[in-house]
């Protein structure tokens, strides 16, 4: 299953979908987890897709999503839930692509205005936080009453201490509100999956596999020392490896050294660190250097 191909035009979508991901985004066939996921997903059972970042989450439930408005459940709605405003956002610009070319219409729901709320009743696709879902669902519950499918992404969230029960509360709910409905969890992979699979009534979609090749190095006082790569088709092969170098920068800021070379490299780099606030000071200290840079 891991090596699987399929192409987009082997799906049972209408070929109004089906062209669109062709032409407009260039997408002909599935990676390997993709096309593992379309089997839980075309036999309307939930699902738990549990693959590395980059590898098409995304994808799996717009198919997921346009197989039930269009196809399997038409005049129903689909609800696609998000951790953040930002991501929220994002996933609305997505959506209102495929919605000009299908005649979809899409909600947002993040805030509170009145035109917003309009929106939410009237939509076949809501995105929204599951902030925003659980005041809709408290004080609106009719507004879910042919609701169809239920997408829920970055689900490994659920564990954290924030922003996790609610979300849990939002899909016990929904659950009971709409037994029937579809639930499409699209997760990182974690330890836990298989405990988070059962809770979803879910069958698990897990895998490593990657669209690109990942090293694995590590970085102390300018020089960096590549200890692994592991390739797309999940062998660990050291003679991929580049050689140590020396990078330039000041010690000080070793996360602007890394940024520099990713940028003369035209690359691209995912910071993490400890805190909301540590992510906020050091995103304004590598703007400053960027700006500089690029000056």
């Amino acid at each position: 299953m891991a090596d699987q191909v399929m192409s987009i035009n082997d799906l049972i979508l209408p070929d109004k979908a089906k062209k669109f991901f062709t032409k407009q985004w260039g997408i002909n066939t599935l990676h390997p987890p993709q096309a593992q996921s379309m089997e839980a997903i075309f036999s309307n059972r939930n699902a738990l897709i549990a693959i590395p970042t980059a590898s098409g989450k995304s994808l799996i439930a717009y198919i997921a999503i346009l197989r039930k408005l269009l196809l399997e459940e038409i005049g129903s709605k689909a609800i696609y839930i998000v951790p953040l405003k930002a991501l929220a956002s994002e996933k609305f610009e997505d959506f209102k692509a495929l919605g000009n070319a299908l005649n979809l219409t899409i909600g947002l729901g993040i805030g509170d205005s009145s035109s917003e709320a309009k929106r939410i009743d009237e939509c076949d696709i809501l995105v929204c936080t599951s902030e925003k879902l659980d005041s809709i669902i408290r004080n609106r519950s009719q507004s879910m009453s042919n609701v169809s499918i239920i997408v829920s992404d970055e689900f490994h969230l659920l564990n954290d201490a924030s922003r996790g029960p609610t979300l849990e509360i939002n899909l016990t709910k929904l659950r009971y509100l709409r037994p029937n409905a579809q639930i499409i969890a699209l997760s990182a992979t974690v330890g836990n999956c298989e405990q988070l699979s059962n809770w979803l009534d879910a069958e698990l979609v897990i895998s490593n596999w990657r669209p690109v090749a990942l090293e694995y190095s590590t970085f102390h006082d300018l020089h960096l020392e590549p200890r692994m790569v592991q390739s797309s088709d999940l062998s660990n092969n050291t003679d991929l490896l580049n050689p140590p170098r020396e990078l330039e920068g000041p010690k000080t800021h070793p996360t602007w050294v890394v940024l520099n070379d990713t940028i003369d490299a035209e690359g691209q780099l995912l910071i993490f660190v400890g805190t909301r606030k540590s992510a906020e000071s050091e995103a304004v200290k590598l703007a400053k250097r960027v700006a500089k840079k690029l000056s």
